[in-house]
């Protein structure tokens, strides 16, 4: 019994390091200067080549554009970020890999705290992520992401879009519109009308 206990308490714990640990309604009560200082660590991480780069890559991410003002990403954090990856692939594999946790989370149809603050920082992430790839929108990986996140055809649920209003006074704006503004889908050639 103990055993499966244990194994209880690990897996949930594990689990739970998947979760984003700066969600947007703790971010935007920090100053610039923490939030610089949060990503510079990273950033020395990725220097010193202390543990995973895709890691800190994708930590130092979550941190630049949860943010629901967007202060830091509009400086050259995300080119720096991109640039001290190492290597494209790192930087491309982050941010595929914060568009499918994001992707995943807005799929939840639960209305608990957590998982509504979960999916409003996610679609910060995306959206500020798109104004950020809309540059690239040319160079074929960048372009993949944005289609990913125009053909995830995001439908927010009405709790979401309350606990948005309540939380910031602001409506929620949907990632896979914006995207679809960035780079249209094209009709089939078949359907004329």
């Amino acid at each position: 019994m103990r055993k499966i206990g244990f194994l209880f308490v690990f897996l949930f714990c594990t689990s739970s390091l998947a979760e984003l640990q700066y969600h947007s309604e703790r971010i935007k009560m920090m100053d610039i200067e923490m939030l610089q200082q949060l990503i510079t660590k990273n950033l020395k991480k990725l220097e010193n080549h202390e543990g995973e780069p895709e890691v800190a890559v994708k930590e130092a991410l979550e941190i630049l554009l949860a943010q629901p003002d967007q202060s830091l990403a509009a400086s050259n954090i995300f080119d720096q970020l991109r640039s001290q990856a190492g290597d494209e692939k790192t930087f491309l594999n982050a941010l595929d890999s914060l568009i499918g946790d994001a992707l995943g989370s807005l799929k939840k149809r639960e209305n608990s705290k957590d998982v509504l603050r979960d999916q409003s920082t996610y679609a910060y992430i995306l959206n500020n992520m798109l104004a950020e790839l809309q540059k690239y929108k040319d160079q074929e990986f960048y372009k993949q992401l944005i289609e990913k996140i125009r053909d995830a055809d995001i439908e927010f649920s009405d709790a979401l879009i309350s606990h948005r209003l309540l939380n910031s006074m602001s409506k929620i704006e949907n990632p896979s519109q914006y995207a679809g503004t960035i780079i249209k889908k094209k009709k089939a050639w078949w359907k004329f009308w």
